[in-house]
């Protein structure tokens, strides 16, 4: 819908605007990875940007994904026991909050976690670092198909429907530009230099 429509336009532009004001890597990755809503989008931008950018956002992203899923359950089990819940209701059961809970962050933890504990260690970082390097065209080529997904997903019809009178859009702007602007402040107060030790990727 109309969050789908917007990732791939601030995908496009936002990379643009960070190379027109010359804006650090490491900054620009990071902006990108805390703002852009899609991980395969995050990844995208970031690497048009560079190595260090595509990491960058990489990295911001993932750690954002793995905050979602602990917040996600904290909002699934309040949502189920206080919103919801109605006088004399049973109390909502495991099964409720598992049908609510966002099953990909469990996918995302579980290959993470493969990777860094088992894989690494079996290879050795560099030989997995050169598998990475060797499927780099693939993975291109799979979040080329992920984003024809997103385009195949997107109904125009549908989404002039629910834009009617105009306020999910002024909601959805409003929102994004503070989010926009907040995240950029605190990613240069972070890692610009200019106030903290630039970390090394």
């Amino acid at each position: 819908g109309m969050t789908l429509i917007f990732t791939v336009i601030m995908m496009i532009a936002m990379p643009l605007f960070v190379q027109a004001v010359n804006m650090n890597e490491l900054v620009g990755g990071a902006w990108l990875g805390g703002t852009i809503d899609a991980t395969g989008a995050v990844v995208a931008a970031g690497e048009a940007l560079g190595d260090v950018a595509g990491k960058t956002a990489a990295l911001v992203k993932m750690i954002q994904n793995m905050l979602i899923g602990a917040i996600a359950f904290g909002i699934a089990i309040f949502w189920v026991t206080s919103v919801e819940k109605k006088p004399g209701a049973p109390t909502p059961t495991l099964n409720e909050l598992w049908v609510r809970f966002p099953k990909f962050v469990l996918g995302f933890v579980a290959a993470s976690l493969f990777v860094s504990f088992v894989f690494v260690p079996l290879m050795g970082l560099d030989n997995v670092q050169g598998l990475l390097k060797q499927t780099k065209n693939y993975r291109g080529w799979l979040f080329c198909i992920a984003f024809l997904s997103i385009g195949l997903e997107s109904n125009f019809r549908v989404l002039a429907q629910q834009m009617r009178g105009g306020k999910p859009m002024i909601l959805y702007i409003v929102g994004q530009s503070f989010n926009l602007l907040l995240t950029l402040a605190v990613v240069w107060l972070m890692l610009s230099g200019n106030f903290f030790p630039v970390p090394e990727l």
